[in-house]
């Protein structure tokens, strides 16, 4: 597990240079370590743009569940609330695949939304949904409750690969959160189910 943490947290220091905003979150759970980090940026006052995000789950006994899984798109923004996404998905076991997305987003005060459909761009590819909810309430003038539920599933053409819906809730306190979490997992055709409860922490760099 330590090697995986090592060799993401290089990944971590070269994909956060001169990239804002930034979102890193770290999760220490009953089952696995899980780590986060979603990059957003314009280019310059054009419609297009880079986002990037990857995830890693390093499990504390054994090697043969740990998973990393990375994106990177340019990006060109349609309409105000979608955008167009050409780039590249890694999967620790599919490896990398040319890949297109959607994201459709919803924002009204304290909610937002995003559902993001993508699919590889290769013979026998998968397909992929990600939905995204956030919910963020004034507690006092500083201090926010912070709610979030994301899923994601992935099929290929035969079978499930993979699916997870994860579960936070916590304080927004400036640029940092912290609270509790729920990753739930799904692997394989069989659709193995893994629970893994925990504490996160959050932080927002603008």
């Amino acid at each position: 597990m330590i090697r995986w943490v090592l060799v993401f947290a290089g990944w971590v220091a070269l994909a956060t240079v001169n990239a804002q905003p930034t979102t890193i979150e770290t999760m220490v759970g009953k089952q696995n370590y899980f780590y986060q980090h979603t990059i957003s940026k314009s280019l310059g006052s054009s419609r297009f743009g880079f986002m990037h995000t990857s995830s890693l789950h390093a499990f504390y006994e054994g090697d043969d569940m740990n998973e990393l899984m990375s994106q990177s798109y340019v990006t060109y923004s349609i309409m105000r609330f979608l955008k167009l996404g050409l780039g590249t998905f890694y999967a620790s076991k599919p490896g990398i695949s040319p890949a297109v997305s959607l994201q459709f987003r919803y924002a009204h005060r304290d909610f937002q939304a995003f559902l993001v459909p993508r699919v590889d761009l290769k013979k026998n590819g998968s397909v992929e949904m990600m939905i995204l909810l956030e919910y963020t309430p004034a507690i006092t003038e500083r201090i926010h409750f912070y709610s979030r539920a994301q899923f994601m599933t992935n099929y290929g053409p035969k079978h499930h690969n993979r699916s997870f819906q994860n579960f936070r809730a916590g304080l927004h306190i400036r640029q940092t959160v912290v609270g509790i979490a729920l990753n739930i997992d799904q692997r394989g055709k069989t659709i193995s189910t893994l629970y893994n409860p925990g504490v996160f922490l959050r932080y927002e760099l603008h």
